[in-house]
């Protein structure tokens, strides 16, 4: 899938600050292969960490909830434990916000009769939950293609910040590519569009995975098709991103929306960004009014 390739194309920068993340502290980290052996499976990152105590940290991102996880973890446990023969940190990503509020598995038992034969533990980080303010306070830029998605995220907020740290050489340009393609997994298609106006549309273009791995018709495709539609749609998309985000649009605010399109189509790109970043609809008429 996508977003499976998506992380992988930013695993090692994400992976690195996720760590800083659990333990509070920047660790030193040396990637290792991510072949385990005995299996065709291969895990999604593996590093060795080297400090006061040597261990390996293994971390698996699930778009999606999987209910064989905890077998899968206890089965890629022994393996890298034979392999480098050092214990190990096992740590479940959770990146879709549709997995939010159902419980996840951290835990793998096994009890034959009265025999209790394992317990194995592994930690699970469910991305809706992290804060953006800290990973943006912290400077975590392998995070940040992730912070749409985290708690309570102010829409133009991260991507200013993905944008600027792209421009000042934190994160690669790809961060933008892969922040878009995450947007996917929380957001409806009106902001996604609003998404590809400026600056992150622009550094997109830019990036090799962009070009690459989503292929120029796709992406292309999306951006002109959708976000260069008829000054129609425009309108239509910003009355969907209203309703999306805060129920049904009064009919008055409507009717000033198609006026402002009536006199002044070029206008619609901005109200299109004021609808997906507006704190509430009181604001955005607010703003709709000083446009006239």
């Amino acid at each position: 899938m996508q977003y499976d390739v998506a992380m992988k194309c930013i695993s090692p920068e994400f992976s690195r600050d996720l760590v800083t993340l659990i333990f509070d502290r920047r660790l030193d980290l040396k990637p290792l292969p991510t072949a385990i052996p005995s299996t065709e499976h291969r895990a999604d990152f593996l590093a060795k960490v080297t400090g006061d105590e040597d261990f390996i940290i293994h971390i698996e991102f699930q778009t999606r909830y999987d209910p064989d996880m905890p077998l899968r973890m206890v089965s890629y446990y022994g393996r890298i434990l034979y392999e480098h023969r050092l214990p190990v940190y096992p740590v479940v990503v959770y990146i879709s916000p549709e997995n939010a509020g159902r419980d996840m598995e951290s835990t793998y038992r096994s009890q034959i009769l009265d025999k209790h034969v394992m317990t194995f533990d592994y930690a699970v980080i469910r991305v809706w939950e992290l804060e953006p303010e800290k990973v943006f306070e912290n400077g975590l830029y392998g995070l940040y293609p992730l912070t749409l998605l985290m708690k309570d995220a102010d829409v133009e907020r991260c991507i200013r910040e993905i944008v600027d740290a792209v421009k000042y050489k934190h994160p690669d340009v790809d961060a933008c590519t892969c922040a878009w393609i995450f947007a996917e997994l929380k957001y409806p298609e009106e902001v996604i569009k609003a998404m590809t106006l400026g600056d992150l549309e622009k550094l997109m273009k830019e990036s090799r995975f962009y070009k690459e791995t989503l292929g120029k018709g796709r992406v292309e495709g999306r951006v002109e098709g959708k976000v260069e539609g008829k000054v129609e749609g425009r309108e239509e998309s910003i009355i969907s991103a209203l309703a999306a985000r805060f129920g049904a649009v009064p009919d008055r605010l409507s009717r000033q929306i198609h006026r402002i399109r009536e006199r002044n189509s070029s206008l619609l790109d901005d109200l299109l960004k004021l609808a997906v970043t507006t704190k509430d609809i009181g604001e955005f008429e607010r703003k709709l009014g000083e446009m006239g």
